[in-house]
């Protein structure tokens, strides 16, 4: 196994900060997300599909095309092995 360099340690570390809490939860439902919650965003609901991950807690996810919030995103679902 390849020594993990200084660069991956960080980007190991921001992930783990950021979302490792999703680690062991329940998803509920994946669904659109509503006009309201669009306007949250202030996404364009007619032309953006918008949707959520809901977990069992509450918990949300929601994909956005960049950190800002700049519009709807994108989730690649992979069958890893």
């Amino acid at each position: 196994m390849a020594k993990e360099t200084a660069e991956h340690a960080q980007r190991r570390t921001v992930i783990n900060r950021e979302f490792g809490s999703l680690v062991g939860k329940t998803i509920k439902r994946v669904r659109p997300m509503t006009i309201n919650e669009c306007d949250l965003f202030a996404w364009d609901y007619e032309a953006d599909y918008a949707f959520l991950v809901e977990f069992t807690d509450g918990t949300v996810i929601v994909p956005s095309q960049d950190p800002e919030g700049n519009g709807a995103g994108h989730l690649f679902v992979e069958s890893v092995r």
